[in-house]
């Protein structure tokens, strides 16, 4: 068996081990990401309200709500950010 020298003192610990420093706290310092705020259902409606003021067809607005689904199950955020930033949009 190895020995375990890591100090066992919680003021060697690092900060991340206080409850209030872990990442799910860390979107609810910075306004506008709390903690459940964002979601892909917050960008469908996104989607949806830039689509409604573009005059699209509720049938169309449909088609890519659903299509939305798919494409966040099988692209990455960083997927996304790429095809973004590469598009001419």
């Amino acid at each position: 068996m190895l020995s375990d020298d890591r100090p066992t003192d919680p003021a060697w610990l690092p900060i991340f081990s206080n409850k209030e420093h872990f990442m799910g706290n860390a979107f609810g310092m910075i306004p506008g990401l709390e903690t459940d705020e964002w979601s892909n259902d917050v960008c469908r409606g996104y989607v949806i309200m830039a689509m409604e003021d573009c005059g699209f067809s509720k049938k169309d607005i449909r088609r890519v709500v659903g299509q939305l689904y798919e494409v966040f199950d099988l692209n990455s955020v960083e997927d996304a950010k790429e095809k973004y930033h590469s598009s001419p949009y």
